[in-house]
């Protein structure tokens, strides 16, 4: 039986407790968080019935795409940048828009949310990139090859930004993150920093000493009256002053009360705050399930789960072969994107952080968002059920070679090379 379950959930076994746990954590939160939208419908339990299915999706999923080895569907992986790009593009042209921003686009019948696929496009482009140099080291990255690579960066990241800043923030942050991990020179990254806040400060003060409207312009608006308004909030509570509910403050206030509430947890389903968050099943979900399941179980113990979730595909990343350099870069690419964009989603419920819209991964309802984010766990899965395969043959050859010798040989252990130097 073990040997059974363990070929159908391959991979690290710590990583498949967390992600179950998660599934379990988003089908019992849903049940209570989804009730805002739930009046709207004929039969209330319609929407959670439709998270359920998103959930069980995601889980094949997982189960389908951690099955296939890396190196096989390796060129498959290489059309998901390209199809983010067409997205992005008929998104900004052809979009739906809500809050001023194209967020989505449908296609026969199916809503795509673009970014989305973004976020695992721009990780396993930037992971074969940075990877290939990391292999082969007798080619170095001159200031050439990381001119393109940055021109790639600033394109998606630019068609991002037209429809939401944080995750092109996001997405930024982490291929920052990436180059230096995959040693790229400090001073590069530095310049490319700096190049961007210039020229993003011209184009941006440009449009606005001019009066050109656009659709940067647009954003800016709004990413400015967020900021203003988280400001204002924390001055106020700083100063002790009268805190005057209304539209710009209400989802926040709501949340701050669900989480004070948690001191004295109300139990499953019984949240009250849910009723008054328009965006307590993805935005302020965290809110409800501190509500719900107290500030420890709700709380500390989702956010250990994330940290769980860094270090393990930090350990699987290790355990790559050294010439595994991409597969390596792909893992810790992956890990920070789930487990920062699950940081920003808390930031915003604790008002940390201004309203930025990210949901938590795997617990939030959001098909597109939970698909994707299943498949990038498909993904790191599937490599490190890869390493504990090699592993395995290598010890077996080193007992065979021992056997042979009849002399003891100290087992390798095989980790990648980025960033030692």
């Amino acid at each position: 039986m073990k040997e059974l379950i363990r070929k159908i959930f391959k991979g690290d076994a710590i990583l498949w407790t967390i992600i179950i746990l998660l599934f379990i954590v988003s089908g019992m939160v849903m049940f209570s968080a989804i009730s805002s939208s739930a009046y709207r419908h004929d039969d209330y339990l319609s929407p959670f019935w439709g998270h359920l299915k998103h959930l069980c999706f995601a889980f094949v999923i997982i189960l389908v795409v951690h099955q296939f080895p890396f190196r096989s569907i390796r060129l498959g992986l290489w059309f998901i940048p390209l199809l983010s790009l067409i997205l992005l593009i008929l998104t900004s042209f052809m979009g739906k828009d809500v809050n001023n921003a194209s967020r989505s686009i449908v296609i026969a019948g199916f809503e795509i949310q673009s970014i989305e696929i973004t976020k695992v496009a721009i990780v396993i482009l930037f992971s074969e990139i940075l990877g290939y140099f990391n292999t082969h080291k007798e080619k170095k990255m001159t200031i050439k090859p990381f001119c393109i690579m940055s021109c790639i960066l600033v394109l998606f990241c630019f068609l991002v930004m037209i429809q939401n800043f944080s995750t092109a923030f996001l997405l930024f942050g982490v291929t920052i993150l990436m180059m230096y991990i995959g040693r790229v020179s400090l001073k590069y990254i530095v310049s490319l920093i700096g190049i961007i806040v210039l020229v993003g400060g011209l184009f941006i003060g440009g449009s606005y000493a001019f009066n050109i409207e656009n659709k940067i312009t647009k954003r800016v608006d709004t990413w400015v009256s967020r900021l203003v308004q988280h400001n204002e909030s924390t001055a106020n509570q700083s100063s002790n002053k009268t805190i005057v509910i209304d539209d710009s403050n209400r989802q926040i206030i709501n949340s701050k009360i669900a989480i004070a509430n948690g001191i004295s947890p109300c139990g499953p389903g019984n949240s009250i705050q849910r009723d008054y968050l328009a965006l307590a099943f993805s935005d302020f979900v965290y809110a409800v399930m501190i509500e719900e399941y107290g500030i420890f179980f709700g709380g500390i113990c989702v956010i250990l789960l994330y940290v769980i979730i860094l270090a393990r595909t930090g350990k699987i990343a290790r355990r790559c072969g050294p010439n595994e350099a991409t597969e390596s870069l792909l893992v810790i690419g992956l890990g920070l994107i789930i487990v920062l964009q699950a940081f920003i989603n808390m930031s915003v419920a604790t008002e940390l952080g201004p309203v930025t819209g990210q949901t938590l991964p795997l617990i939030s309802r959001g098909g597109m968002s939970l698909l994707v984010t299943a498949f990038c766990f498909g993904l790191i899965l599937g490599i490190s059920a890869h390493n504990e395969e090699r592993i395995k043959k290598e010890q077996a050859a080193l007992l065979a070679k021992e056997d042979t010798n009849n002399t003891p040989i100290e087992p390798t252990d095989h980790t990648t090379t980025i960033n030692q130097e």
